[in-house]
């Protein structure tokens, strides 16, 4: 969802020290905003298995959605392996709502009624510099994604020397205590947590 080089700018990190831990901090990140709105967040390719009924309309579970490749299903004891549209081109066949990831089919077509046996095969999530632009990752959405990653790092002790301490995120009071004729040094951090729910709310989805 953000790179390593602009997580690296925004803690003023400028060596390679630390860049296996952030890639890490990255897809921890990615991973809990991905929980926190219920969906996949992150650019993807996604395969959806849902249960047939019969219906012309089908809501994916992850949004906004680029393109949907594909729509096979199975008889019960088989494989995907029959094209919904039989060959037929699916964009002449389906319209996708791209922001909510609605799907209505169009010309007759309906899901086969059975159990787990629709595969969905789609393209959805947000990336940086995206392909549609309805993909393309919301200015908050990075913002939040940065900050829990900074914040992730400067609370952990890889951030190094003492002079940190005082620029970790979410810090709301450090007290020192100093011996002037010896290196003894204590520490008391208190911190807060942001609010991360507040930064994405409109991102968490309702579907169920």
């Amino acid at each position: 969802m953000i790179n390593l080089d602009d997580l690296k700018y925004f803690l003023g990190i400028t060596t390679g020290t630390h860049d296996n831990f952030l890639r890490k901090i990255i897809d921890m990140s990615t991973a809990r905003i991905n929980n926190l709105c219920r969906r996949k967040m992150n650019y993807a390719r996604i395969y959806e298995i849902v249960s047939g009924r019969n219906e012309q309309i089908i809501n994916l579970s992850n949004y906004p959605v680029e393109k949907v490749e594909s729509i096979m299903y199975r008889d019960e004891t088989g494989t995907f392996s029959k094209d919904l549209f039989d060959g037929k081109p699916i964009e002449d066949n389906l319209f996708v709502e791209q922001e909510t990831g609605k799907i209505i089919l169009l010309n007759g077509f309906l899901l086969p009624a059975g159990n787990s046996n629709v595969r969905i095969k789609y393209y959805s999530g947000y990336i940086e510099n995206a392909a549609d632009p309805i993909n393309e990752l919301p200015a908050d959405l990075k913002y939040a994604a940065m900050l829990m990653s900074a914040e992730t790092f400067l609370k952990s002790f890889q951030a190094g020397a003492d002079d940190a301490y005082s620029r970790r995120t979410g810090l709301e009071r450090l007290d020192v205590h100093r011996k002037d004729d010896t290196t003894e040094t204590d520490y008391t951090f208190v911190y807060r947590d942001e609010d991360y729910d507040k930064i994405i709310e409109k991102y968490i989805s309702n579907k169920i």
